[in-house]
């Protein structure tokens, strides 16, 4: 009995060992400042004229790391993306919550979520990524339709 105790302790002390180092390894950076990046991303994108879509989640979340890796990996969602966005991440973690930015944002439920803004910070769109996936992934589909939805600006004549 207590060789099973042993290793059963054993095995939970690996899975939260190996999630607290895949956790702080990713996309997300718990030691940048939302709103300095956010007013930093509204600048340029002002410059640039084009939008700021901000995401929001944490090295923590399997579902963000798809959703990086599926921006990466595609290039026409890719090329889509660069062309009509400022992209900014927001972290989400123990080591920072980002409660005052998240306050400012839409209620959501799920991470990844998505906040679409003008170069003015004005909210014009949010989702979670879940309306745009399909089967164990991301739609390239629904990705490029929603993406050149905003890059065509067809809401400023909605």
């Amino acid at each position: 009995m207590k060789k099973v105790i042993l290793i059963l302790g054993l095995i939970a002390s690996i899975v939260v060992i190996s999630m607290t180092s895949r956790a702080s390894n990713g996309p997300y950076d718990p030691s940048r400042d939302a709103f300095k990046d956010f007013h930093e991303a509204k600048i340029q994108a002002q410059k640039e004229d084009k939008l700021v879509l901000i995401q929001i989640g944490g090295n923590w979340c399997t579902w963000c790391h798809k959703l990086e890796r599926f921006f990466n990996n595609n290039e026409k969602v890719n090329a889509l993306l660069y062309k009509t966005f400022i992209s900014i991440k927001i972290n989400v973690s123990p080591e920072n919550d980002n409660e005052a930015f998240l306050n400012e944002m839409p209620e959501f439920e799920g991470y990844p979520f998505i906040v679409i803004t003008d170069a003015h910070g004005e909210i014009l769109n949010s989702r979670t990524s879940g309306a745009l996936e399909e089967g164990i992934g991301y739609s390239e589909t629904k990705f490029i339709d929603y993406f050149t939805y905003w890059h065509s600006r067809e809401y400023q004549q909605e």
